[in-house]
């Protein structure tokens, strides 16, 4: 979610642990290496932090210039009992921090909410490439449940907002009018894209990288549906709230609840384990591909 001044300040000044040099890929075995010190020789500068959500299948690619005296961050949102897996070919030293600034000496991340990595050389200067994916919680043989949406906007369903920080100098560029009608595009068009036609066009229309992977790739969303002779009838979502929108960074993000009633048809009629109604909390992250923002990827959230 939104970080603030103040967290950013005092994530300047944490501590750890890091990987060791190795002619083999780096994975989290080598989470406190010998080559690196107990605690990083430099601090983060806000704009060397960037945001970005980590895969759940597949995984996310970070590469970057590491210069003594310089670290580079990351920050991502996880949820509590997921694990942080990474790996790299490169001399590099690896922290990972809590919210709350509690170094971890692994990688089982052990609550919800937002987890830092914060990369560094232990000497001269380098370019390196990192790998990280989270794992999932559970697993499912149903289909990717697609992320329930925004309202179409009338006067008795107008969730409430809270101010964006669309002013901020350090703004990706979408505002949260676009970011509340880019998900409720994607709501409307839900009903053909999980049911026949199973139209694809719609879902590169609004959706990129984790999420439109999980969607189209063979054995994903649509395959599961039209292979099991399957379709989703979606009535009723809507956003009840917009808690929260960060627009810094190339990744920005709104966190929202969700009323969604939908109902899943099958060769035998509904399915009740996939049907019925609920509200939950998501957060949406959004990334900007040739020119249009798009929805990157969702988690469930507290």
């Amino acid at each position: 979610m939104k970080v603030n001044n103040l967290w950013l300040y005092l994530m300047l000044i944490i501590i750890g642990g890091c990987n060791a040099a190795s002619s083999n890929p780096k994975s989290n075995s080598g989470f406190a290496g010998s080559t690196c010190p107990e605690k990083p020789s430099s601090t983060l500068d806000s704009k060397d932090v960037k945001a970005i959500s980590i895969a759940t299948s597949g995984t996310t690619k970070e590469s970057g210039q590491l210069n003594t005296g310089k670290s580079l961050g990351y920050t991502f949102e996880a949820q509590s009992g997921q694990k942080l897996s990474y790996q790299t070919k490169d001399d590099i030293c690896i922290w990972i921090f809590t919210q709350d600034l509690t170094l971890l000496s692994n990688t089982d991340l052990p609550k919800s909410g937002k987890y830092t990595i914060q990369v560094a050389a232990p000497k001269g200067s380098t370019t390196f490439n990192l790998e990280m994916s989270l794992g999932t919680l559970q697993t499912s043989t149903s289909p990717v449940s697609p992320v329930p949406s925004s309202p179409q906007t009338t006067p008795n369903n107008t969730p409430n907002t809270p101010p964006s920080n669309s002013n901020s100098s350090n703004s990706s560029g979408l505002t949260q009018d676009q970011a509340s009608q880019l998900i409720a595009n994607w709501l409307n068009s839900k009903a053909q894209i999980f049911s026949p036609p199973f139209d694809r066009q719609l879902v590169a229309n609004y959706t990129t990288g984790p999420l439109y992977t999980d969607i189209t790739k063979p054995g994903g969303s649509i395959d599961w549906l039209n292979n099991n002779n399957s379709r989703y009838d979606y009535r009723n979502s809507r956003v009840t709230q917009v808690l929260s929108f960060d627009n810094s960074g190339s990744q920005p993000a709104m966190k929202v609840q969700i009323y969604e009633e939908r109902t899943l048809y099958g060769p035998k009629g509904i399915d009740s384990k996939q049907s019925g109604s609920s509200t939950k909390n998501y957060i949406y992250f959004f990334s900007l591909e040739n020119g249009s923002w798009k929805i990157y990827d969702y988690r469930t959230a507290e």
